[in-house]
């Protein structure tokens, strides 16, 4: 049976449809994606991150990219693009979990971390 809710975290079941679970941690917000992100998931992705720079002071948010199926190249852009606004913003956006799907060669303009731990880590203030 497929999970109804999309915030409900990836599961072996839901490998085809695209889901989004958010959660904070601390002044950090975690975005998990699972599933592919290519085609609609796209704008829905671009619209929420959007939508959360814009709303946060200083945003530091951590895109968990491990439960992905799928990455195309609008979907990379979109990662690129809100790493850039975020540090406009005066904060910062990291990667994880996205070392088997970019590889070296697309890991341009985003900052990558190999955990979500490790970037919680990075993002906390001194």
């Amino acid at each position: 049976m497929t999970p109804t809710a999309p915030a409900d975290p990836p599961g072996p079941s839901a490998a085809g449809d695209f889901s989004l679970r958010i959660r904070s941690r601390g002044e950090v917000l975690v975005i998990e994606l699972g599933g592919p992100l290519s085609g609609a998931p796209v704008e829905i992705l671009r619209m929420y991150l959007a939508r959360t720079l814009d709303t946060l002071a200083v945003p530091a948010l951590v895109v968990d990219l491990a439960g992905l199926t799928g990455l195309d190249a609008a979907g990379l852009e979109v990662l690129r693009s809100a790493t850039r606004d975020a540090g406009v913003a005066g904060g910062r956006l990291v990667v994880t979990g996205g070392l088997p799907l970019l590889g070296a060669a697309h890991a341009a303009g985003l900052e990558l971390l190999p955990t979500i731990d490790a970037a919680l880590a990075a993002l906390d203030p001194p």
